[in-house]
This record gives C-alpha cells, sequence and structure tokens, in this order.
C-alpha cells in the first residue's frame, strides 16, 4: 500500500458519522463510543499493516484516543447502572410530605418606637 492510498483509507474512516437517533443522553453515548470505538481500532488496524513512520505517530495518538473512549464508556455504564436507581429514589421521594424550613417571624417583630 502506498502512502497515498494511506492517506484516503484514513480519510474515508475519518469521515465516517455516527447516527444515533432517539436515544436517551446515556444509550446515545454508549452507542457513539462504541463506534468511536470500532472506529480507532480500524484506523490502529491500517497503520500497524503499513511501515510508514507517520502512521506509527498517529497511532500512539489514536491509542490514547482509544484509551479515553474506554473511560467515557466506562463512565457511561456505571450512570447507566445507576439510573434505575436514582429513578426509584425519586419515585419514593415524592412520596414523602415536604419540609417547611422557613421560620415564623414572631408576631410583634417589627414595633416602632
Amino acid at each position: 500500500m502506498t502512502y497515498k492510498e494511506f492517506k484516503r483509507r484514513v480519510f474515508t474512516i475519518y469521515n465516517e458519522c455516527y447516527h444515533g437517533g432517539d436515544l436517551g443522553p446515556i444509550e446515545y453515548g454508549l452507542r457513539r463510543a462504541e463506534f468511536e470505538e470500532n472506529k480507532l481500532g480500524r484506523l490502529i488496524g491500517l497503520a500497524e499493516k503499513t511501515d510508514f513512520s507517520t502512521a506509527r505517530r498517529k497511532v500512539e495518538g489514536w491509542r490514547r484516543q482509544l484509551e479515553r473512549v474506554h473511560a467515557i464508556k466506562a463512565r457511561l455504564e456505571e450512570r447507566r447502572k445507576e439510573s434505575p436507581l436514582i429513578a426509584n429514589a425519586y419515585e419514593h421521594a415524592h412520596r414523602v410530605p415536604p419540609l417547611i424550613i422557613a421560620n415564623q417571624r414572631a408576631q410583634n417583630s417589627l414595633r416602632l418606637r
């Protein structure tokens, strides 16, 4: 593969767009992370097939991006596990009578002298 072909393939992979559709924010983020993970994996695989020094330098950046995507994906999966617990807590919170925090003023607090 020539360097020009390599650049052309990298360009086509870079320009792939993710179309999420109607998903919740957590599910959208997880699917987007999977898409980016796949995309970066293909870029790294393509660069490893070549013997160009610029491709090796790009691989280091792509691996760092892949690590960030893995961290984001792990955080979102954690949020997805927490979300039913939070929804359950909100559901129970509506059953509790509201707290009245404001203090009432004394009846004769504004005496004029």
